[in-house]
């Protein structure tokens, strides 16, 4: 998807993208990276297993 004028660095044009850590927003202009928070499934399901295993 394409994000027309939606760099808050620049004003250039923005693409969306996805590598192993997850969603982020890339300017085609500058280079500017803009995350998109979205829980990563991997990273959530470390957190409960890790949380389950605290002794008070």
């Amino acid at each position: 998807m394409l994000y027309l004028k939606g760099c808050p660095r620049c004003k250039g044009d923005m693409h969306m993208n996805r590598d192993l850590y997850g969603s982020y927003r890339e300017c085609l202009q500058c280079g500017y990276m803009l995350d998109i928070e979205e829980p990563n499934k991997l990273l959530e399901s470390l957190n409960l297993t890790a949380e389950k295993k605290k002794v008070a």
